[in-house]
């Protein structure tokens, strides 16, 4: 009986990560999302991303000293396009 509670248990938990995975949320059942919502949703992941790289870059170049200057000003142009792509699609959802 504890291992089939504890296999529920398990199958619950992995079918929770797979969704968070998939929808960025904890859900059993997720919900569908239109395209335009699906396009939102990975435009906030993209622009997450790009944070996520200016932040290492900082963090690389305070520990070693090196010159991320043009790495930098590349993402931060990608930011700023991606900036723009999701206030539009924002828009549009409205």
């Amino acid at each position: 009986m504890k291992k089939l509670v504890l296999l529920i248990v398990v199958l619950a938990g992995v079918w929770l990560g797979v969704n968070y995975v998939r929808t960025g949320q904890f859900t059993f059942l997720p919900a569908s999302l239109s395209a335009e919502e699906q396009h939102v949703h990975d435009l906030e992941q993209e622009l997450a991303n790009v944070e996520g790289q200016i932040s290492q870059a900082a963090r690389t170049a305070g520990m070693t000293g090196m010159d991320t200057t043009n790495d930098v000003s590349a993402l931060m142009v990608k930011k700023e396009k991606l900036q723009k792509e999701l206030e539009e699609a924002r828009k549009k959802l409205r």
